[in-house]
Order: structure tokens, then sequence, then C-alpha cells
């Protein structure tokens, strides 16, 4: 019976489900406060969730920043393009021929 191919196979599928069943068992569990102390990595100071929600209101303030900038920058070019069209059309042409975008100018670094 132990020399059986589907004995081992049946016995192996078992200790894959248990390891599987286990690891998610210990990967949701949750932590108690007072073994957080011990455990690296865990946040467990009052004080930082105060910090992370001022931290995520700051990167809202400047995404919304860079957001308004950059329609400023889009503004500011059409009317540059509707004020002077033939420099508009001429840099175009010479970014396609060129695909030099005019960033480095002579005597730049």
């Amino acid at each position: 019976m132990l020399y059986d191919p589907g004995v081992w196979l049946f016995g192996l599928a078992v200790a894959l489900f248990l390891a599987g069943v286990l690891g998610v068992v210990l990967s949701t569990r949750r932590v108690l406060p007072e073994e957080a102390v011990n455990l690296p990595g865990l946040i467990t100071d009052p004080g930082a969730e105060r910090q992370l929600v001022q931290l995520e209101a700051e990167v809202e303030r400047l995404r919304a920043e860079r957001d308004e900038l950059q329609s400023v920058l889009g503004r500011l070019a059409s009317l540059l393009e509707r004020r002077h069209p033939q420099l508009a059309a001429a840099r175009r042409a010479h970014l396609v021929t060129t695909g030099d975008d005019g960033e480095r100018r002579a005597g730049g670094s």
C-alpha cells in the first residue's frame, strides 16, 4: 500500500492544501496591540496615523497644484500659437524633422 503512487499523490495534495490554508490564516490574522510592539515595521504610534493623514492631504494639494499649473501652461501655449502661428508651425516642422525640441541651447550645459 505504501508503494502505491496514488496514496503518495493524495497525501501530497492534502499536505499542499493544508499548507495553503495555514498560509492564508497566518497572513490574514490581526496582530494584537501588545504583540505589535515586538514586530518591526508596524506603526504602533498613534501620532503616526495623524501624520499619515497630513501627508495624504499634502499629496492631494500638490496634485491639484500640478494640474492647475499644467492647465495654465496649456493655455499659455495655445495663446502663443495663436499670436505667432508661423513660429508655431516652424517649430513643429523643426521638431518633426530633427527630433530636437530646442531644450538645449548654444552655450548651455
